[in-house]
Formats: C-alpha cells, structure tokens, sequence
C-alpha cells in the first residue's frame, strides 16, 4: 500500500526580530565537555512535560509522530535515528517520540495538524511551530534542515506571512526554513484557507535564490495536479514546465534536495511538458538519469534503487498504455527487489523495504513473485499485519474473494494498538461492503467490533481514527442505500452512541461522533 490558520501578523520591529535566528548560549569555557550520546534521549509520549521541560530549558520541542508498521517510520528508525550527527544534534532539543497508538496521540496529532506517517515537527517553548519535515531518506538533508531550525525561534507561520508581504525582510535562512518545509504532505497544514498552489507560486515568484524558485514552483505543480479528465495543458504552459524541469534535472544539489517529488510526481510533469512521445521520451530519459546520479552519489542504497525503477516502470506505463511491460524491466524489477531484499537485515530495514519492493514487482506485473515475498516476510516481520492487506488485493485480483476476505480478517485479527486497530477494521468492513454487500449480518459484526475498538480508547475519536469512521461511515451509507441498510445503519449508529459520549465526556466534541451516520 502505497502520505491551519496562519498565525497573527506580528508587528514591525517584533517581526524582524523573529526572522533573525538568535544564536545558542555559548557553551563555558571551563565546562568539561560532556560524553557523546549513542541514542537519542526520546521522551516517550509526554508531550505537556517536554513542553515544561523546554520552558524551563530554553530548548525547542522535536516532535516524531509515527507507528510501528509504518516503512518511512522504519526508514527513519534504520537511518537517520542511527546517525551520529543526527543523534548529537538532538541534545539541542527536547526529543519527544509519539507512536500513533499511544494514549492521546491521535489527539495530539490533530492539534498539531499531522497529516501522515512520519512527521518531524519542531515547537518552541510556546508550542509555535518552528518547521515541520516530512520523513525522507537523505539522513543528511534532514539533519541539516534541523540543524537550522536549532538555532531558530520565528514562528514558520510568521516567516511564510513575512516572504508574501514584505520579502526583502527575510534573510538566507529564513527563506531555507520554507524551502526545507514539509510541503508535499502537510502544504494546507500552513496555507490555510489558500491555495497550497497558488500560496507556493508566489513564494517562487519571491524567492531571492534561482534553485528555491525552481524548489517552490515544482511544488506549486505537484500540489495543483490536474484531473483526469483535465484539457491537455496549452503549448506556452508546457514550455514552462518544461524550462522548469531541464533546469532541476541539469543541478545535482536540486536533484538530491527535490529527490522524492521528483520520483513519484516526475512522470506526471514530463506528461504535462511534452508535446509529442518523442519529447516525453527523452525527457524521461533525463529524468533516469538524473536520479541515478543523485542515488550513485549516496552510495547507491537499495531502496532509492527500488524507488527509481517504480519511476522507470510508471514512465514505460504512461508512454505505453496498452502494452506489457518487457521482459527486460520484469526483469531489472527482479534484480532490484532481490538486492534490497538481501540488503535489509534488520526489523527496522524489512519493515521499510519489503512492500515497496511488492508493489515494484506488481507494477511491474508480476503479481506471482509480489505474493511470494510478502507471505515469506509473515513469519520474518513483527507486524506481519501490515502485508496482509497487500495479500488481500492480490487475491481479489484474481478473483478470489473469500481468500481476500480472509485475508482482511486475519489482518485486523493481528492488528495491534488502538489506533492501528481501528484502521485495519476499517479495511475489513469496507471489504465485505465490497465483496459480499448481501451479507449485511457480516458487515453489522465486524463494525460493530470497530466501534468496540473506539470504545476502549479514551479520548480516541481523533485525526487518524476519525478520518476512518468517517470513511467507512460514507462507505457504509452508499452500501445501505443500494441493499436496504437503513435498520443495520440504525443499530450501528445507536452502538456508537456510548462511544460518543466517552469522547464527550473525555474534553472532545461529540457532535461529529453522533452525527457518524447522519449524513
């Protein structure tokens, strides 16, 4: 399977102080200087006393959100939280690990507007967001992105107001602070009632360095994807984007800092510059290789390998349409996933290679070989969950719905964490709504169940788990309309009543709870 409002507009001469990074106290001269730390000193969960900590420090606030079951969570866990200088550099915050099945974590992630798995947030003492850094896998670029945010105490919120009034103001690391955002997962996060695209082209319009305009406006594309059904875009239009997307290609340091947006969201853009196949062709090619000299140039790590050969397949499949993939990309496929496959020897590293290198092989279309390797990693992985969702699809592609079913039974069965639980029950309703929607005592037992999961958790209507009930509440009025649910719906809605009212009861807004399957 394959992730607010700003804040008020300080005053002139407060604003200008708050743009300027303040310097850490200097360290005594007569200080013995202290061990080197060999793991960062997380604190596990208590988000109010790392904020009471860090008044008392002055230190700012790290913030980790993630799960268990999470493979960017686990990228991280296997790299960057293993990096000597990532780790030496945490001594300069308050580290707080929050997993998304700890008690109160889905409400703290809907405080702090946390879209996905993994986020890097970093607060002052205020609880001011400071950054925010979606998880990658350039364990040097994150460092040196919080590095600079070590130093810094300007609210992100009042640096971005600053760059869309009066730029001139900002100074170098202030503008580093934006380009370095999160914005590919967590852009409405800090646009707030704008639009992210329109927001992200004036900040390139605005930028004083030409790599962070070319940065910002590679954004503004990937957040303003258009539909499906969208008019091709006109000439003048595909010659900009175009223009844009040889000058990244063409700088190495670009290529590394936009590796990510331009692995998933490059084909779609080289789609929308090129006006004949033979243009989008050779494009392509730039694009391969651009990517396989910012990966040769990190040492060539397996699953960057597995990344750009998604690419590679997603550009044959759109250049293609109507035909199979070759042999000879089946088999590059193969030779990838073994590699990683061999490569990843911890916990941490299979948790974040295996179901990309699945999902490389069914792009590639080999689901056989997808199946194998994710039923060898069951008795390897201690979430062995997490794959069987995948398995799940690949029986229902070839039409075998009871082993789908079963699959997603086994999966939410295993499921562990309240969180994680309710996400994986969602899955299993939403199947049999699917795959058997004649079997309505079938799908009132197993939401039940999910109900009773989110009745277990206080506090527990939130981000994550509310955005499911929300899902499945849309999921399960569409099913009742076409197969007369409205009693089961009734019941179900009655059931979730007590659940509703321990969110009440725990500080939280009942009313959307209640109004779970209202319409």
């Amino acid at each position: 399977m394959r992730p607010a409002l700003l804040l008020g507009l300080l005053g002139v001469a407060g604003l200008l102080t708050a743009c300027t990074p303040s310097a850490p106290p200097a360290a005594s001269a007569s200080a013995a200087p202290a061990p080197a730390a060999t793991a960062i000193d997380w604190r596990h969960g208590d988000v109010d006393d790392a904020f009471a900590e860090a008044r008392e420090s002055g230190k700012p606030v790290l913030l980790y959100w993630g799960a268990v079951w999470c493979p960017p969570c686990n990228r991280l866990k296997a790299t960057l939280f293993k990096d000597r200088d990532f780790i030496a550099l945490t001594t300069q915050f308050i580290p707080v690990y929050l997993d998304g099945d700890e008690a109160g974590a889905q409400a703290w992630g809907e405080q702090f507007g946390v879209r996905g798995y993994p986020t890097l947030i970093v607060l002052d003492p205020q609880r001011r967001e400071i950054t925010r850094l979606a998880g990658g896998n350039d364990s040097a670029e994150l460092t040196r992105a919080l590095r600079l945010a070590s130093t810094r105490r300007a609210a992100v919120a009042d640096v971005l107001q600053t760059a869309l009034t009066t730029p001139d103001r900002l100074q170098p690391d202030d503008w580093r602070v934006l380009g370095d955002y999160g914005w590919e997962v967590d852009a409405n996060r800090l646009a707030g009632e704008r639009a992210p695209a329109v927001l992200l082209g004036q900040l390139a319009a605005a930028a004083p360095d030409a790599a962070l305009q070319r940065r910002f406006a590679l954004l503004a594309l990937a957040t303003a994807a258009p539909a499906k059904d969208a008019p091709p875009p006109g000439s003048a239009e595909r010659a900009q984007i175009a223009t844009l997307l040889d000058a990244v290609l063409a700088a190495p340091a670009e290529v590394r800092a936009n590796r990510d947006l331009l692995g998933y969201q490059g084909p779609a853009l080289i789609q929308r510059a090129s006006a004949t196949p033979d243009a989008a062709a050779q494009a392509g090619t730039r694009l391969l290789a651009a990517l396989d000299a910012a990966d040769a140039a990190q040492g060539d790590p397996a699953d960057a390998r597995l990344s750009a050969a998604i690419t590679e397949l997603a550009l044959y499949r759109q250049q293609h349409p109507d035909t199979p993939v070759p042999d000879a990309l089946q088999q590059k496929a193969r030779q990838r996933v073994a590699a990683a496959d061999k490569a990843a020897t911890t916990d941490h590293e299979r948790q974040a290679t295996i179901s990309t290198a699945a999902y490389l092989l069914r792009q590639s279309g080999d689901d056989a070989a997808a199946e194998k390797l994710l039923l060898a990693e069951l008795d390897r992985s201690t979430s062995a969950y997490y794959y069987m969702p995948e398995l799940a699809e690949l029986a229902e592609a070839r039409g075998d719905r009871q082993g789908a079913l079963g699959w997603l039974r086994k999966a939410y069965d295993g499921a562990q964490g309240p969180a994680t639980r309710v996400q994986w029950g969602v899955l299993y309703v939403e199947g049999l709504v699917r795959l058997t929607p004649a079997d309505s005592a079938a799908i009132e037992q197993a939401t039940t169940a999910v109900i009773a999961d989110l009745d277990a958790q206080p506090a527990g209507y939130h981000q994550r788990t509310r955005q499911r009930f929300e899902r499945l509440g849309a999921s399960l009025q569409s099913w009742s309309k076409a197969h007369q649910g409205a009693d089961t719906l009734q019941r179900l809605q009655a059931r979730m009543q007590g659940a509703c009212a321990k969110a009440a009861s725990a500080g939280e807004s009942g009313a959307a709870c209640e109004r779970w399957l209202q319409g």
